[in-house]
């Protein structure tokens, strides 16, 4: 997936980071509905470190302490209907005095897309929420803003000073709550969570996570067969299928089975190994013992897919830098393959089951011999009562 990043670095002292921004979407009918805790793996140490004078870019090295605070590696949240609480689980610990290791700005926050339309808000995204300490304040601040269009937004909230935030010197987190209401109550959302350090104009580092869903997808198999029912004894080769409820093609990475404990034995083809978009079946050889019980298997999946691109061109610059970062998201579900096994058939069942499939073409084969017999019988009958005359 490829990270294409924007900031104005002027502007993003003086408002808050301005990494993405957004724009205002009519409010739903209906709510994002209540969800347990989820939580995605964002990666380690894949920050961007930006030179604004040189106007160069590159991965981060990581070389001063608050550089691990902004590696994000680890995004849980979960929602009640009302709001949607994320936490940052960061590579390093955040501190009470910033300044004394050097820092101006230090950044976290939510880049919010409430319509799914790349052509609203500020190249797609419509809100931002961000909570931030600079050195002249020496406080955390927050603030959620609302962009009309790429030049132009509204900070809708502001909070001077959030005593919430941050706790003591051991944080090694940094959490993010969004107000559906000031959202325009969603029914789903993207957001995508950042982290920033500015020491001067010679070092930014940026770490920015991949699109998250809210509400979280729900992913299942669909098979051909469905249902999957196979003999005992038998094996079965069946097409596989990762189908999430937004409906959107998944590429898958890998599948990876969960330690299971039924007699079951699964052989996955080379598109399951090498992965692939799901976009049509994908073959799975299914083998049951002779011995094993009756009754319905869950065999549980951990899939690794490609979240997609990150951005759009255009959303984060650094002076003259368009930043463009390759990167390539990913996120773990799981899901269950059902599997059902039946009786093997009977010594009586398999002759039936023989002779349903068979018997025509040996009714109509043993016709054929029949009628080739008569004939050469009537005729060597026939030619011995003309020798006899």
């Amino acid at each position: 997936m490829t990270k294409l990043v924007s900031i104005n670095y002027f502007k993003l002292l003086s408002i808050g980071i301005s990494l993405i921004c957004a724009s205002f979407t009519p409010a739903s009918a209906s709510n994002v509905p209540p969800f347990a805790r989820d939580q995605v793996n964002t990666g380690v140490r894949d920050g961007i470190q930006v030179n604004g004078s040189s106007l160069k870019q590159g991965l981060a090295k990581y070389d001063d302490f608050l550089d691990n605070a902004t590696d994000i590696q680890r995004i849980s949240y979960n929602g009640d209907g009302k709001v949607v609480n994320a936490t940052l689980w960061l590579g390093g610990k955040l501190v009470s005095n910033l300044s004394k290791y050097g820092a101006i700005t230090v950044a976290y926050g939510g880049l919010v897309d409430v319509d799914h339309n790349p052509l609203t808000g500020k190249y797609g995204v419509d809100y931002q929420k961000e909570i931030q300490w600079t050195k002249n304040t020496a406080v955390w601040s927050d603030l959620l803003v609302e962009y009309s269009s790429s030049k132009n937004y509204r900070i809708l909230e502001s909070n001077r000073n959030d005593t919430n935030f941050f706790n003591d010197d051991n944080q090694s987190f940094a959490p993010i709550s969004l107000d559906l209401k000031s959202l325009t109550l969603p029914s789903s959302f993207n957001v995508l969570y950042y982290a920033l350090i500015i020491y001067n104009n010679s070092k930014i580092i940026v770490d920015l996570t991949n699109w998250i869903s809210i509400p979280p997808p729900q992913y299942t198999f669909s098979t051909i067969p469905s249902p999957i029912e196979i003999r005992q004894g038998e094996d079965k080769i069946v097409g596989v299928q990762l189908l999430s409820n937004l409906g959107d093609p998944i590429k898958i990475i890998n599948y990876v089975q969960f330690e299971d404990t039924s007699p079951i034995e699964l052989h996955f083809s080379d598109e399951l190994r090498k992965g692939q978009f799901a976009t049509a079946p994908a073959s799975i050889r299914i083998a049951v013992p002779q011995g094993a019980s009756v009754g319905k298997y869950t065999i549980p999946f951990l899939v690794n897919i490609s979240t997609g691109s990150m951005f759009p061109s255009k959303v984060v610059s650094i002076g003259d830098l368009n930043i463009s970062v390759p990167y390539e998201g990913y996120n773990s579900v799981s899901t269950n393959l059902t599997v059902s096994v039946i009786e093997a058939l009977s010594f009586s069942e398999r002759v039936k089951d023989f002779w349903s499939v068979y018997g025509a073409l040996i009714s109509l084969v043993g016709a054929g011999f029949a009628g080739g017999f008569s004939t050469l019988l009537f005729d060597y009958l026939k030619s011995r009562g003309k020798n006899r005359k």
